[in-house]
């Protein structure tokens, strides 16, 4: 495996914890977002692209968006 790959796998790993300490929920969209978008890349970078483009739509652009926009038409309460 190559570095790149390592760093991704890191950089996904703390996306994801980070979106789970978030307590704004935008945040924590964009952050499962991005998280999604590397694991797309790591399905690419095992041959297996199929997956990889499926990751990337769904993950990395349709649920992210359907949640902001489900967040966005909710009513909000700050602490």
């Amino acid at each position: 495996m190559e570095i790149i790959h390592y760093i991704v796998i890191i950089m996904t790993l703390l996306s994801s914890l980070a979106s789970l300490l978030q307590r704004d929920l935008i945040k924590c969209i964009i952050l499962s977002g991005f998280a999604g978008l590397c694991m797309a890349y790591l399905y690419y970078a095992l041959l297996a692209p199929d997956v990889a483009l499926t990751e990337a739509i769904l993950g990395g652009a349709i649920l992210p968006a359907l949640f902001a926009f489900t967040v966005r038409r909710t009513q909000r309460i700050d602490e």
